[in-house]
């Protein structure tokens, strides 16, 4: 009888959006699976410095599979070498200690992930890499882009297959000398199975929900689902927004989930440009977030640094949103760029533009004059597809070993 694959994987704390593809890995026929976290950041309430606020999920991030903790410390430990290197070599350990077959790292940042990655390295393990590398997250000099590539050219020889999440991250592991039989890009997913319950369950309530704020059936409620930092570009809806006629920018509403060092500037000017029009919801948590979803028209995502991909867009995809977004988060060219049919209105302009954004705005206000009815989207990137592609290839990858 076949012994079942042993996947290991590593990753540095509990994250939502990971649980799923965990829960379908460890359900894969053949395969035994053990995640190990950094940290356990998010299971306990604990300050995130980007929302600037602190919280728990309160959606677990952690069942539905067998893991393991390395540490409780907190997560900044695991960027600082000085506390890294310990928690490092402690994962090393855990994870040589289990003997899995082949180990999955999620990522090569931060510290500790790249330490533990070279321990285990000089232990023998048989590794793996998901990652969203992309030439387009971070603006760099000449001289900082080559040493980078050199860097990252010898990083990637020491895995044996490779999961680049959508075609702009798999163009950067093909520019980097990753042969094609090494990678195989995935998209990435979101807990569609969840999403699907939180919209059959605040749905219902879109009328009542934009009724309780004033919104006419012909206003376009346009949704903010992000931190209020300079990466997300908050202020650029503001400059694009007020570059629209007034009869059509009184149509619009802005109804924003999230928190920042941005946010009582990007309200108060938005309260200024649209007075009444606003609403706040503040951070919200997992079970929380549908209510934006259901009474939103479009979501606005006009990132312009370090969006690798931007799962917003396939959560507000699956509640029937149109989409405008900047061509720099990944998912720009697998969501919004493809074949794959996407809502009246949706729109990708150019980066940091917010006269392109303003056009796009109005194109979506002119596309639909008697307001806009979502229609959900059942068409996207399943957890279960990349967690059957992982365990394909790293069964393929033990059987070459």
């Amino acid at each position: 009888m076949n012994q079942p694959l042993r996947l290991a994987v590593l990753i540095t704390h509990p994250i939502q959006y990971f649980r799923p593809v965990f829960a379908e890995l460890a359900q894969q026929p053949g395969l035994e699976l053990r995640v190990f976290f950094g940290c356990d950041h998010g299971r306990r309430s604990s300050l995130d410095p980007d929302f600037g606020v602190s919280f728990a999920w309160d959606v677990p991030a952690d069942e539905g599979f067998p893991h393991a903790f390395i540490s409780h410390a907190p997560l900044d430990q695991l960027s600082r070498l000085r506390s890294a290197l310990p928690l490092a070599c402690r994962a090393a350990r855990a994870i040589s200690a289990w003997q899995p077959d082949q180990v999955l790292i999620f990522a090569y940042t931060p510290v500790f992930i790249g330490l533990s990655t070279l321990l285990l390295k000089i232990r023998g393990q048989s590794l793996l890499l998901r990652a969203d590398g992309t030439d387009r997250a971070f603006p760099r000099s000449w001289l900082k882009s080559s040493i980078k590539d050199l860097v990252l050219r010898i990083w990637y020889r020491q895995f044996r297959h490779l999961f680049p999440i959508g075609v702009d991250s798999d163009r950067h592991f093909a520019r980097l000398g990753v042969a094609a039989s090494r990678r195989h890009p995935v998209s990435y997913a979101v807990d569609v199975d969840f999403f699907a319950q939180q919209q059959q369950h605040w749905s219902p309530q879109r009328l009542s929900l934009r009724h309780e704020l004033g919104i006419a059936p012909t206003d376009l409620v346009l949704l903010w689902s992000a931190k209020m930092t300079p990466v997300k570009a908050p202020f650029l809806l503001v400059e694009a927004l007020a570059a629209l006629p007034e009869p059509v920018r009184q149509r619009f509403w802005v109804v924003a989930m999230g928190d920042g060092p941005l946010r009582q500037a990007f309200e108060a000017q938005l309260q200024t440009l649209l007075p009444g029009h606003t609403h706040f919801l503040g951070f919200c948590n997992q079970s929380e977030i549908g209510r934006g979803y259901a009474m939103a028209d479009a979501l606005v995502f006009p990132s312009v640094q370090g969006e690798t991909w931007g799962l917003v867009v396939n959560e507000a995809l699956q509640f029937g949103l149109a989409v405008m977004a900047s061509d720099h988060p990944g998912c720009a060219a697998d969501l919004l760029a493809s074949e794959r049919p996407v809502p009246t209105g949706s729109a990708v302009f150019p980066s940091g533009d917010p006269i392109a954004f303003a056009n796009a705005l109005l194109a979506f206000a002119k596309a639909h004059p008697e307001g806009f009815s979502p229609q959900p989207s059942t068409d996207l990137p399943h957890p279960r597809d990349l967690a059957s592609t992982i365990q394909h290839w790293a069964s393929h990858s033990a059987s070459t070993t």
